[in-house]
């Protein structure tokens, strides 16, 4: 690269590569990210983002297609319960390790096909063990939908309040009025780490069991 008269720099521009603006957008965190924060991230000019992805939502698609990638997941031919257990704690730990994640996932536009290959082969496992497929596309659903829900819940829990302490601090004190929950609300379990996650999941394949045995008898 060369200076000319006038002092400015010429020569061939950055070269960009659709996994350079990815990680990127990922070491940003997703919640706030935009299109010019990841331009500068990466030195270059924003509409120079817009030769390979349209808009903000398709880069967030792409930013969670590539987490899922890079996640690792059940196989799918796991005892069932083994394999929707280890779905929530993979999952649980890819939100851990992108910021902004959980909250993206509920709000973009679209899905990569990295979330619905995963959700095919851990369909197929199930179907393979003797779920329907709207019985297991159901079960995966819904340990996806309570864990993220639950991680996301738990994170907004951190946020500080104007008057000093947390947004935690103030939902326990809501919800330590009524006496009959003043016990529960008092357990820290429910309020740090992942919450009730894991009971809830329990809940969940517990009352799967018996639906699916139902269903063979």
């Amino acid at each position: 690269m060369t200076a000319t008269a006038s002092g400015k720099k010429t020569g061939r521009p950055r070269s960009l590569h659709e996994p350079d603006i990815i990680d990127a957008a990922l070491a940003e965190g997703l919640a706030t990210v935009s299109m010019p924060a990841v331009a500068r991230r990466l030195g270059v000019t924003h509409s120079a983002l817009y030769r390979y992805f349209p808009d903000r939502n398709a880069l967030l698609v792409a930013c969670v297609g590539a987490a899922v990638e890079r996640t690792q997941w059940p196989i799918g031919s796991e005892p069932w319960r083994d394999c929707l257990t280890q779905f929530a704690n993979s999952m649980w730990g890819m939100y851990s390790t992108y910021c902004g994640l959980a909250e993206t996932v509920v709000t973009i536009s679209g899905t990569p096909p990295a979330g619905t290959s995963l959700v095919e082969r851990l369909v197929s496992g199930l179907h393979g063990q003797g779920f329907s497929i709207r019985n297991a596309t159901l079960a995966v659903d819904f340990v996806a939908d309570v864990t993220t829900s639950t991680f996301a819940a738990m994170t907004r829990l951190d946020t500080p309040l104007e008057t000093g302490g947390t947004t935690r601090d103030r939902f326990r004190e809501d919800w330590s009025r009524p006496e009959i929950l003043s016990e529960i609300v008092s357990d820290d379990s429910a309020w740090f780490g992942r919450g009730w996650l894991d009971e809830k999941i329990d809940v969940l394949l517990d009352g799967l069991e018996r639906r699916i045995s139902a269903a063979q008898k």
